[in-house]
């Protein structure tokens, strides 16, 4: 009960915030798309490892490629250092009502992907603050009702979906969009 109380303390601020913040949407698929961001959280290795090679393949597409992770266990901190395209935060990284006060997250924030997406299949306000106040000009991330705020693109998860398989559905959509549609 606590936690929802500090959470809506959250949402109210990242609200207010998010209003002040003027934003330009331009839908991009995978072909065009130069600039990508990816949020995921990072609980054990085979998330680092599936947000890797989805990194690796984007990249010898020939984009620029930002990884950021939300690390939930305190002991993997240490374990994932920093790469060149890979950032991460920890809950030491977070305000009393669980807003992300790193450097890396501002720079994340503050950077225009042509494409924002968000793997991660759990609620974790964190990453649905970053990526409400992204500077991103089109946001992808799982379908629910309390996500429009934060999504341009969402894809419903069905109830065995895998992260993997939230991945493959993910390339699947961004490359059929027709980004030069008139109208949007």
């Amino acid at each position: 009960m606590f936690r929802n109380f500090r959470r809506r303390i959250g949402k109210y601020y990242f609200k207010k915030e998010q209003a002040r913040k003027p934003r330009t949407c331009r839908m991009a698929n995978l072909e065009d798309a130069k600039r990508i961001g990816i949020l995921y959280t990072l609980d054990d290795v085979p998330d680092y490892d599936r947000v890797s090679e989805f990194v690796t393949q984007l990249q010898h597409q020939q984009k620029e490629v930002k990884a950021l992770g939300f690390v939930k266990n305190k002991a993997l901190v240490q374990r994932f250092l920093p790469k060149l395209s890979y950032d991460f935060f920890s809950r030491r990284d977070l305000t009393w009502f669980y807003k992300p006060i790193h450097s890396q997250v501002k720079d994340f924030i503050d950077k225009e992907f042509d494409l924002l997406i968000d793997i991660n299949l759990s609620e974790a306000f964190p990453l649905q603050y970053i990526a409400g106040l992204s500077n991103a000009f089109c946001r992808v991330g799982k379908f629910s009702e309390q996500n429009a705020d934060y999504y341009d693109v969402m894809i419903d998860l069905k109830p065995a979906m895998t992260p993997d398989d939230f991945i493959g559905h993910v390339r699947h959509y961004l490359t059929i969009i027709n980004s030069h549609e008139d109208g949007y």
